[in-house]
C-alpha cells in the first residue's frame, strides 16, 4: 500500500508543479496592451484575460499603455521581471513591423520578448468604392494599370498599409496611397469615390460591405475566412499571397521554460474554448491558439517578410 501511494504521489507531482510554477510570485498578473480601451485589440485582450484568470487561478488585470504604435507597452513587457507577473498582449505591429519603420526602438522584438501563443488572427480585407466596377483581384490589377487610382489605408506603417504595398508589388501595378487616421475619416471618402480602394481589417471593413455601402473584393488571409466564407482570397489569384494582423501573448525575455510552458498550455486552452471562439468571431477575428514554437517561427518569418516591404514603401516613424 505504501509503495502504491508513493508511486501515485510521484505521478501527481509534475501536475502540481505544472499548476503552480515556483517562479510566479503571488498576486494578480498584469496584462499590458498598447492600445486604448474599447478598440479591437483591447477587446480581444479582455477576452484573453477573462479566459486565463480561472485557468491560472490568478486575477489577470488588463493595463492599457497606448503610444508609439504599441512600442510603449511592448517595452514595458520586455523590461519586466521574467517571473510571469507582467505579460503582454501584443499585435503584429510591435513584433514584426515597427523595428523596420521606427528610427529607434527601445527594445529588440526578436530578442527581448518570450513568445507564448498566438491568440487570434485578424483578417485584412480589400474594399472598393460602391460605384467602382471592380469585383475581383484580376479586375483590380487591370483598373490600376488602366488609369490613376487612389488606395486608402488607416495609417502609414500599419499592417493594412504594408499589406497594400505587398499586394501592389505582387500585382506589378501602381496606386496612389492615401493615408488616413483610422477607418472613421477614410470611410466617407471611399463611399463617395474620392478614393477607389481601401484596405482594412474585417472588424471595421465588413459592416459597410454587408450593408451595400462599399464593395468587398478579397481577403488577404491564406485561406477564406469563416467570418466571410463567400469572399475569395488574394491567394486564389496570386498563389502563396498572405497578409494579416494578429494578437499574441508574450512574456519578458528570460522566462523560465516551465513558466512559459504553463502560460502556453492555458493560453491554448482559452483559444480553443468554443465559447471564446464565438466571442473572438463576434469581434471580427479568428481564434488561433498556437504553441510557442509556431509563434516564434511566425515572428521570424513575418519580420523577414515585412522588412523589405517597409523599406520599399519608404515608411519612417519617430
Amino acid at each position: 500500500m505504501i509503495r502504491r501511494l508513493l508511486i501515485a504521489a510521484l505521478a501527481l507531482a509534475p501536475a502540481v508543479a505544472w499548476a503552480q510554477p515556483a517562479a510566479l510570485p503571488p498576486g494578480p498578473i498584469r496584462l499590458i496592451v498598447g492600445f486604448p480601451p474599447g478598440g479591437g485589440i483591447d477587446l480581444l485582450t479582455r477576452v484573453l484575460a477573462t479566459g486565463l484568470a480561472p485557468r491560472l487561478g490568478r486575477a489577470v488585470v488588463v493595463e492599457n499603455r497606448a503610444g508609439a504604435g504599441g512600442n510603449l507597452a511592448a517595452e514595458l513587457v520586455a523590461k519586466a521581471p521574467p517571473d510571469g507577473s507582467v505579460m503582454g498582449s501584443v499585435p503584429a505591429g510591435p513584433l514584426v513591423i515597427n523595428r523596420h519603420i521606427y528610427r529607434t526602438m527601445p527594445f529588440d522584438p526578436l530578442a527581448d520578448l518570450t513568445p507564448i501563443s498566438r491568440f487570434a488572427a485578424i483578417p485584412v480585407i480589400l474594399m472598393g468604392a460602391p460605384n467602382w466596377p471592380v469585383t475581383t483581384i484580376a479586375e483590380f490589377r487591370a483598373a490600376l494599370r488602366a488609369r490613376p487610382t487612389a488606395c486608402g489605408t488607416p495609417g502609414a506603417g500599419t499592417t493594412q498599409h504594408l499589406a497594400t504595398a505587398l499586394l501592389l508589388r505582387a500585382l506589378d501595378a501602381p496606386c496612389d496611397i492615401v493615408h488616413y487616421r483610422g477607418t472613421g475619416p477614410a470611410l466617407p471618402d471611399l463611399l463617395t469615390g474620392t478614393i477607389q480602394a481601401y484596405t482594412d481589417t474585417v472588424v471595421t471593413g465588413l459592416p459597410p460591405t454587408r450593408d451595400g455601402r462599399a464593395r468587398a473584393i478579397a481577403v488577404f488571409s491564406a485561406e477564406r475566412s469563416p467570418l466571410a466564407p463567400e469572399l475569395p482570397t488574394v491567394a486564389e489569384t496570386i498563389p502563396g499571397f498572405s497578409a494579416e494582423t494578429w494578437l499574441a501573448l508574450m512574456g519578458p525575455r528570460g522566462m523560465p521554460d516551465a513558466l512559459a510552458a504553463w502560460f502556453e498550455e492555458h493560453a491554448i486552452a482559452v483559444a480553443r474554448d468554443p465559447a471564446v471562439v464565438a466571442q473572438i468571431r463576434a469581434l471580427g477575428a479568428e481564434a488561433v491558439g498556437s504553441d510557442r514554437a509556431a509563434l516564434a517561427a511566425a515572428i521570424r518569418d513575418q519580420d523577414a517578410m515585412w522588412g523589405p516591404v517597409a523599406r520599399a514603401a519608404g515608411v519612417t516613424a519617430d
